[in-house]
């Protein structure tokens, strides 16, 4: 792998920025009957080879972004290594943000709670005070996140299969 430059970094910490999203996920399963988080960038743009520069220097997936309509082009987005797998990636952009420094700082503290949990898989069970980290680090984020003209209000976010598995239930 070939090691990052300075200006490798500056480009990339301007370019998430500008079209990226430092992002806090949560998801629930339902076999262990708990939320699990995860920490992930993603960055969007129309101009598929600067996506897979960034995949090719810090790893991840490009994939096809949705589509705007019949006559938009297509576009792509940049997704980091999920869970603590984006952390190199933070700390080597962290210095050089200017507007997602906080959403930065906030994924790298969810990092650090997400490695001390890794020694509670299986039969131990992780500390109350840590369930309660994550869950602040998860809605900080989306404040921080939070995009408009209407005030942040911290209401959960349903993915598509929740809303389905519930229409099924009510048929």
């Amino acid at each position: 792998m070939v090691e990052p430059g300075a200006t490798d970094w500056a480009y990339a910490a301007g370019f998430v920025d500008g079209e990226g999203c430092i992002a806090i996920t949560r998801g629930f399963v339902t076999a262990r009957n708990k939320y699990v988080y995860s920490v992930a960038v993603v960055v969007v743009n129309r101009e598929r080879d600067v996506l897979d520069w960034m995949r090719d220097l810090w790893h991840g997936w490009v994939v096809a972004g949705s589509k705007a309509g019949a006559n938009a082009r297509p576009s792509w987005a940049w997704r980091s290594p999920t869970g603590t797998g984006s952390e190199p990636f933070l700390r080597g952009i962290r210095p050089l943000l200017r507007i997602k420094a906080r959403q930065c700082d906030n994924a790298l503290e969810m990092i650090e709670v997400l490695k001390r949990s890794r020694y509670t898989l299986g039969r131990k069970f992780m500390p109350p005070e840590w369930l309660d980290l994550q869950e602040h680090h998860y809605w900080t984020q989306r404040e921080l996140n939070h995009r408009g003209m209407q005030p942040y209000a911290p209401t959960p976010m349903h993915s598509p299969r929740q809303i389905n598995r519930q229409r099924k239930l009510m048929d």
